[in-house]
């Protein structure tokens, strides 16, 4: 089995002799004295920890210069920082930087970069061997983003998690990502979509008699999210009192159910998202800076679908391919260029429209340049009046997609309702799981849409 590749960069080559000579058994390592012969290792091998000192005595750059261009660079790679820098600028900028461990120069070292890479690697693994979820994209900017979200969730830090995006590009679809890398449950609430009023007692649950209505005890969504991941989406519409309680939950992992008086342990890490500028929020008081700093120890911003016109291209095919259920249709040059220079400022949800529009509601066998361009300019969501909102119980629904061989555009003919019709009774009734995502033999829709639109 191939030893793990690691990096020890430090100006003391008598330190960094005696470092590998200590590890070489575990690990195949490469030694740089200077900044730029550590960038220069780093280039011509595959580097999977770096363990780096801050100070190069007499050379232009330093240790943070070299982090810095790893993180930039390679964020795959792990990184350790090994010092006795008593220059606490530079070492307060260190910290602010994702490292795996800071480790002083003294007699138990040594031991410790051991147990550090030790640990740091084997969580790699961990983290590599979990492809159970995979966030399905061909852009270059969201490979990128993913590889960066690797290197968090290697380093086994809890540390909070923002994520920045319009809506619409997958913020949702990465927190599930993180989840399924860590092996951990996710309990999500979206707080555009909870009522302000009852929004505390979703949250962190109430007491018997706290208010008129509250007739029995309630686990709110923090608790339920115990020893797990809480995603909380839209973090930017909570109210200030909200916003109080989280902090003191991400501080003192501790929760106040409503009308309780006793707090609740709870340990869960965090991950926030929003659509909002939190900046200029903070600026006109209306999110607390602390709250801010708090959370946004790790931040990834969503690439717009409009900058990812891989995905553009990608999720159009497959798209075309879940409505049409394997049947013949053909997307041209024209109509792919068209959508790719489309601006989607409602991102993947807009795009799902545009393709439904064109498959489903026309007769065509392919999107061309005038398709498209009619599909896009169509501003009515509306479904055709010649489908008609019909109640099908939930056996009904059952038998059609049975005959259909799960094919839901099948199913929906047969049902004689629309095919978003149908989706939405398919949720109502709980029927995504006992159906199955079959069409033909393949999942009905290869990537999970209604997560996507977050």
């Amino acid at each position: 089995m191939k030893k793990p590749t690691v990096l020890l960069a430090d100006d003391d080559k008598d330190i960094l002799q005696t470092i590998k000579f200590f590890l070489s058994n575990s690990y195949d390592v490469k030694i740089a004295s200077s900044v730029a012969e550590a960038k220069a290792q780093l280039q011509k091998y595959q580097i999977d920890a770096a363990v780096i000192d801050l100070n190069f005595e007499g050379q232009d750059d330093d240790g943070i210069n070299l982090i810095d261009f790893i993180q930039e660079e390679m964020p795959s790679v792990s990184m350790i920082v090994l010092s006795s820098d008593h220059n606490t600028k530079r070492v307060v900028e260190a910290t602010r930087r994702p490292l795996v461990d800071f480790i002083t120069k003294d007699e138990y070292a040594q031991a410790a970069i051991r147990q550090a890479l030790s640990q740091v690697l084997s969580n790699k693994e961990k983290v590599k061997s979990n492809n159970s979820f995979e966030f399905k994209t061909q852009s270059p900017l969201v490979k990128k983003l993913l590889v960066k979200v690797d290197q968090v969730l290697a380093s086994n830090s809890g540390a909070p998690i923002l994520i920045l995006g319009e809506s619409g590009t997958g913020k949702e679809f990465l927190a599930k990502y993180i989840s399924s890398k860590v092996n951990k449950k996710l309990v999500a609430a979206n707080m555009a979509s909870i009522p302000k009023e009852t929004a505390e007692s979703e949250l962190f649950g109430h007491c018997k008699g706290a208010f008129t209505g509250a007739v029995a005890d309630k686990i709110g969504l923090l608790e339920q999210a115990h020893n797990g991941i809480f995603f909380l989406d839209e973090i930017g519409d909570c109210s200030p009192a909200i916003q109080a309680k989280l902090l003191r939950a991400i501080q003192e992992k501790e929760i106040m159910p409503v009308g309780g008086t006793v707090p609740r342990k709870v340990e869960v890490r965090f991950i926030a998202a929003t659509h909002r500028d939190l900046a200029q929020m903070i600026s006109v008081d209306e999110f607390r800076l602390d709250l801010h700093q708090r959370l946004n120890t790790f931040t990834f911003k969503m690439p717009p679908l409009r900058e990812r016109p891989e995905d553009v291209e990608y999720y159009a095919r497959i798209f075309v391919n879940d409505f049409k259920g394997g049947e013949q249709f053909r997307i041209e040059k024209s109509g792919l260029d068209m959508l790719k220079n489309h601006n989607w400022e409602g991102n993947v949800r807009e795009l799902w429209n545009v393709i439904q529009r064109v498959v489903v509601f026309s007769k065509r066998k392919s999107l061309d340049q005038e398709s498209a361009l009619q599909a896009i300019s169509s501003k009515d969501l509306t479904e055709p009046e010649i489908f008609e909102e019909k109640e099908y119980g939930k056996q009904q629904i059952i038998d059609a997609l049975k005959n259909a061989n799960g094919n839901r555009m099948k199913a929906a003919e047969i049902l004689k309702t629309h095919i978003t019709t149908l989706h939405k009774k398919i949720n109502k009734f709980g029927l995504r799981d006992i159906i199955g995502h079959k069409n033909a033999g393949r999942p009905v829709c290869s990537i999970d849409t209604e997560t996507l639109w977050h």
